[in-house]
């Protein structure tokens, strides 16, 4: 693709109105190195050192997601999807999904976001993935926290594990953003949405619910789709009204969280407490509950009596609640909140 890199930056620019420091030009070159690469006649990249996939790692909020959707919007012929989505469709043996998996490979280029593994199944899963990806000339670019040598270590099958990341080392280029600002550290929150640590929260979360609700009163409303069914209470048409420790008792996942997005816009959370390392499981859902709405441009009301940073007192999965945190903290800025009041 020509003058790929200028289009990219003049995306990142002028709609995702981000001005690409240093770092985030070093991705964009390197992207464009990786495609004009594999876009060349086949009998020109057969070589040693070519690669397959392109996997871009490093701190959060240095801007990996957005240029890989800044890239999905202006290539031709690519899929996006995030990893935890991605995983969910290889479990799945749904004639849907199996369709969705069957098209995707006939894309020049897949787009994978927040590679993150927690078990052995799911890198078995995604291994099995990329094999067949080669045999179909399509290529991946893909983005995570971690080096593919620290993304998962298994005590029960180490030489395994081991195996499948040196699979995929020969499979991928990899380039580490060296970067460690965040682009969305130091934005001001608009404390009216975020509650932390404030009195009268009970009162101000009310107010939120009364003034943006679609309707006055609430319903029970069920979520179905293959494999799940459940019902969630105080849905006030475009919005919901949770409890913390109710709503992540409930077992759902990235799917089901994805499902509710689409359905409502404005989440009020309340009571969120602080997680440790006993709690792994809420812990991942609360993870993938953020991550879907961030992705969705949901509005999200949050109060709790621990700081953003003292939510998650364990180590296990800590690179991807920071990842959770960094995001949280642009939701919770004036600017997220107003821009995406007003989009439908």
């Amino acid at each position: 693709m020509k003058n790929l890199s200028s289009k990219l930056i003049s995306h990142l620019t002028n709609v995702t109105k981000i001005h690409p420091n240093s770092c985030q030009l070093a991705v964009v070159s390197k992207i464009q190195e990786f495609i004009s690469d594999f876009s060349k006649p086949r009998l020109l990249t057969l070589k040693k050192n070519s690669k397959n996939g392109l996997y871009i790692h490093g701190s959060v909020g240095v801007g990996k997601s957005v240029i890989i959707k800044a890239l999905k919007k202006i290539y031709p012929q690519s899929e996006i999807l995030h990893f935890n989505d991605l995983i969910f469709k290889l479990q799945s043996r749904s004639e849907k999904n199996l369709i969705y998996l069957k098209n995707i490979k006939r894309k020049k280029l897949i787009l994978i976001d927040e590679f993150f593994i927690n078990n052995l199944t799911s890198f078995i899963l995604f291994r099995k993935f990329v094999e067949e990806i080669k045999f179909n000339n399509t290529k991946i670019i893909m983005n995570g926290n971690k080096s593919l040598e620290t993304v998962y270590n298994d005590l029960v099958n180490p030489k395994l594990c081991e195996k499948i990341k040196n699979e995929l080392k020969a499979f991928f280029l990899i380039f580490k953003v060296k970067s460690r600002n965040d682009y969305r550290a130091g934005k001001a929150i608009d404390h009216d949405f975020f509650l932390i640590k404030k009195k009268k929260k009970i009162i101000k979360q009310n107010y939120i619910v009364s003034e943006f609700s679609s309707e006055r009163s609430s319903k029970q409303i069920e979520f179905k789709r293959k494999g799940n069914s459940f019902k969630l209470t105080k849905v006030y048409g475009n919005l919901i009204d949770l409890e913390f420790d109710d709503f992540f008792e409930k077992n759902l996942e990235f799917q089901d969280y994805n499902l509710i997005a689409k359905k409502i816009k404005i989440f009020v959370l309340r009571n969120i407490k602080q997680i440790d390392e006993s709690k792994k499981n809420i812990l991942a859902r609360f993870i993938s509950f953020i991550d879907v709405l961030y992705e969705n441009k949901n509005i999200l009301s949050i109060s709790s009596n621990v700081g953003l940073d003292e939510l998650y007192i364990g180590n296990t999965n800590s690179s991807e609640f920071k990842r959770t945190i960094s995001r949280l903290k642009e939701m919770g800025t004036n600017k997220y909140i107003n821009k995406n009041l007003t989009t439908d």
